[in-house]
């Protein structure tokens, strides 16, 4: 159960075009009932699925989708979020998205938070997707990529109903487990 003891901790979440991304309106709830700040950053594509809006209803924040919002002539978004940010958490993490990052592709806004993230900020980042992506050397290799970064987790993929209806290794793990993995991580640099 969340409590009170992330305190006015700093959790950025990134959001990307996968199916998985409904569950993250609960993960948003759990930091929330902790009395954590976030905030959302969220790609194009996953703004197919959730809009906007929902995360800036959730947060009290705006949602952060544009890395050159019509109004903002300071354009230095994924600076300043990088620097607000306690923890970093990629879910759900797609096979484009964790290629871009592996790579060092900064072609949108919640990429180039992630390569903006000072190292000393954790990343967290749970992959979902369909099992032959998951099972890909290309994605294996973007995989052994990030964890070569000091303080990123790779938490699941683990096994269960996909979107195309089949029981495989490719589901997001449940939003507990992100949120649990979060607060230790979080607990433990400050306590």
């Amino acid at each position: 159960m969340a409590n009170k003891n992330l305190r006015n901790k700093k959790i950025l979440i990134g959001v990307t075009g996968g199916i998985a991304i409904y569950k993250i309106c609960t993960l948003v709830r759990l930091f929330i009932k902790s009395s954590a700040q976030v905030k959302v950053v969220m790609t194009e594509n996953a703004t197919k699925f959730v809009a906007p809006m929902t995360f800036q209803t959730l947060t009290g924040f705006p949602t952060y989708v544009s890395s050159f919002p019509p109004t903002d002539f300071n354009c230095l978004d994924h600076i300043n979020l990088a620097n607000w940010a306690d923890i970093f958490i990629l879910a759900p993490a797609t096979a484009n998205t964790i290629g871009k990052i592996a790579n060092g592709i900064g072609d949108n806004l919640l990429t180039t938070v992630i390569l903006a993230l000072p190292e000393k900020i954790s990343l967290i980042i749970a992959p979902a997707m369909n099992v032959n992506m998951w099972k890909n050397i290309f994605l294996q290799e973007n995989i052994r990529k990030l964890q070569k970064r000091k303080n990123c987790y790779i938490i699941g993929p683990t096994i269960g109903m996909l979107a195309e209806g089949i029981k495989a290794k490719g589901r997001m793990v449940e939003v507990e487990e992100i949120f649990q993995l979060a607060k230790k991580i979080i607990l433990k640099k400050t306590g």
